[in-house]
């Protein structure tokens, strides 16, 4: 692979990366999927929770064939459902084109969340700069969360002129994404590996994690942040509307809170360097359980806004837990092969704990109300929170009496 070639693979990958969602749709997800599928809140949440389960059962098949057919081919194939799925969601009328528009977003995702990473990690591999990768993917995805925020104010204001315009709006960066995977480039990969290797492989990295106390430890800490983040976020816009939040104010909200995230995802590497790290395990979990408790305590319009403090720990919680596992994963044969199946571990309990969360918050609005539902979420990621911080110090202090003798 030449120069010019990882040059311009970064280029593409950075411009690629800001059209990678749906642009214009985030606002109002719910609210689409409840004025235009014409689906009740509970039976949204227990539709995400199976098309988790669905995005969990294809991850391994999608990084086989990924193996197979090399990763820019399978982020075509990916990038092609994502599109069709954009599609269906503009068009749908009823709960069975939510279904299907939503299956279909699920396997075209499983196919591109590891590939997209994959050909950056590889292409800065090639040119001895794979210790950028951390901050060329961080900058890259900052840069998404710029322009979805100036997009987001935008709306509200298309939602009044038609419910279907944000989303067919953003079916042209959905294309902008797929034609720049045709300008990547792609080492070749000496090695590939199969369906039962990859399972091996995992099944193995399960065994590792559980041996390694503060790898389960870690797994277990991303795994809650995930599950009461997924679940959070699809209360936004019921919330909005239980406090009577104009929906023109939605765009303005997003606006924020992706400026937030932002600011948190560029600037992570500078935080980190000067807050301790039990001190950023702490900081995370108070954004995510006290204002989750706080608007569900007091339902006025003002709350709205504490979803600012999710977006704090959505701009640094990737990086932070994935550079907490190259720290704390002890190095034991061949490092990079376990390092990367650790990471691929941890991915999947995320997924599977966010499906469990959904599937019991659907259950809970079927017989509550959401300001109640709220208030568990919020009080359960508290309590599970708070074991995880004393957890992690107790390990700190078994890990130092290790290293003093």
């Amino acid at each position: 692979m030449t120069a010019e070639k990882r040059r311009r693979t970064v280029l593409v990958y950075n411009l690629y990366l800001i059209f990678s969602e749906p642009l214009f749709w985030g606002p109002i997800v719910i609210f689409s999927l409840q004025t235009l599928a014409h689906m009740s809140l509970d039976r949204i949440f227990m539709m995400e929770a199976i098309v988790m389960g669905v995005l969990v059962l294809c991850n391994v098949p999608a990084g086989a064939l990924a193996d197979v057919i090399g990763n820019k081919r399978a982020l075509l194939i990916g990038r092609v459902l994502l599109l069709v799925s954009t599609g269906l969601f503009t068009v749908m009328t009823n709960e069975v084109g939510a279904w299907v528009a939503n299956v279909v977003w699920a396997i075209g995702y499983s196919l591109v969340s590891g590939t997209e990473s994959s050909i950056l990690y590889q292409t800065l591999h090639a040119g001895g700069d794979a210790t950028d990768f951390k901050k060329v993917r961080g900058t890259a995805v900052s840069w998404r969360f710029f322009v979805v925020a100036f997009l987001s104010l935008t709306v509200g204001f298309l939602v009044q002129a038609d419910p279907r315009l944000p989303l067919l709006l953003s079916i042209p960066g959905m294309v902008v994404s797929l034609v720049l995977v045709c300008f990547m480039s792609e080492p070749s990969v000496v090695e590939r590996y199969s369906v039962q290797a990859q399972v091996t492989a995992f099944k193995q990295g399960v065994t590792f994690v559980m041996k390694m106390p503060f790898v389960l430890w870690i797994v277990g800490f991303a795994s809650l942040i995930a599950a009461v983040s997924k679940v959070w976020f699809f209360m936004y816009n019921p919330y909005f509307a239980l406090v009577a939040v104009p929906i023109t104010h939605y765009g303005f909200i997003f606006f924020m809170l992706n400026v937030t995230a932002w600011v948190s995802s560029r600037y992570s590497h500078v935080v980190e360097k000067w807050m301790q790290e039990g001190t950023l395990v702490l900081l995370s979990l108070v954004c995510i359980a006290v204002p989750i408790l706080l608007m569900a305590l007091f339902p006025i319009y003002l709350m709205a806004y504490l979803v600012l403090a999710q977006n704090v720990v959505r701009g640094f919680i990737r990086p932070f837990t994935e550079d907490l596992v190259h720290h704390h994963v002890t190095n034991e044969g061949n490092y990079t092969q376990w390092r990367n199946t650790i990471l691929s571990v941890k991915e999947t309990a995320m997924q599977f704990s966010s499906t469990v969360a959904l599937v019991i918050v659907a259950i809970l609005l079927k017989y509550t109300s959401l300001q109640v539902v709220l208030g568990l979420t919020g009080g359960i990621c508290f309590v599970l929170g708070a074991l995880c911080v004393l957890q992690y110090y107790r390990l700190r202090n078994v890990e130092r009496t290790l290293q003093d003798k």
